[in-house]
């Protein structure tokens, strides 16, 4: 998509909706890009500040934490745009980032919306398809902008501007386990316990790949946590319906938690 060369009385009017890549560079010259040559764009910065549960009625803390988090990649992101010279403002939005774009846009008359994400493989708004859905329901251009935090290269821009450092990524797998209710509430508050392993020597908690095709009613909770996938490969027990099934310890869940009921829209 060609840069703006709006000629017209108003500046440029850009929504941008992020939720971990908020802060990055490559938003930042993004949105720089898109305001064009014209002076006094307006950008208006979304971040969706809570994970939907069918838990989130009792997950209090949880909630918390992730508007704190929220607010401040909101924060970092308002400080990035600001420095490279634009007006930006900033809000904390619904979980669902298409509901919080139309909550947006009954205030702020866009001209375009950036849409920025993980790249594919990391990006739960790319699985739920929320750029093709936002480009099908928006008559305004909708820019998409990958940004891959972990491969942004260390330097000094001319402003001084230490870039973010090169280095390995940790390949993480996300991983499952279905709860009944009662049970869910225990693991919310006291985490994962490690229980004998019918079929299995040893104890540990039973996860797999997918979540479990069996526990989507309403009288099961599935929980998903992310871990280093070298080390839970240490623990895979063949697959089954589910995929890829692994036995771990509740301590190695426990520290790579809290674990966040499906249906989590962070990006």
């Amino acid at each position: 998509m060609s840069p703006p060369t709006d000629s017209g009385a108003r500046p440029r009017r850009i929504l941008v909706i992020a939720n971990e890549t908020a802060a990055a560079r490559g938003v930042v010259d993004e949105v720089r890009y898109r305001a064009g040559t014209g002076e006094g764009a307006e950008v208006v910065v979304v971040a969706p500040a809570l994970a939907s549960s069918r838990l989130q009625h009792w997950l209090d803390s949880d909630s918390e934490r992730r508007q704190a988090e929220a607010n401040q990649r909101l924060d970092e992101s308002l400080r990035a745009l600001r420095a490279a010279g634009m007006d930006a403002r900033g809000e904390l939005g619904d979980q669902d980032p298409i509901q919080a774009l139309d909550d947006a846009l009954r205030v702020f008359d866009a001209d375009e919306i950036v849409i920025s994400t993980h790249p594919p493989a990391r990006s739960n708004w790319l699985e739920k398809q929320i750029v093709r859905k936002a480009r099908e329901r928006y008559s305004v251009p909708v820019t998409h902008v990958v940004v891959d935090l972990v491969h942004e290269s260390t330097h000094k821009d001319e402003d001084g501007t230490l870039r973010r450092p090169m280095v390995a990524p940790e390949r993480r797998l996300r991983v499952f386990h279905a709860s009944a209710y009662d049970e869910a509430l225990a693991i919310q508050t006291s985490g994962f316990r490690d229980r004998p392993a019918p079929g299995s020597d040893g104890t540990g908690v039973w996860v797999s790949d997918r979540p479990p095709a069996d526990a989507a009613g309403d009288a099961w909770v599935v929980f998903a946590v992310d871990v280093p996938e070298q080390v839970a490969q240490d623990y895979e027990r063949g697959t089954g319906p589910e995929g890829r099934r692994f036995l771990l310890p509740a301590e190695l869940l426990n520290r790579n938690g809290p674990p966040i009921a499906e249906g989590d829209w962070s990006e």
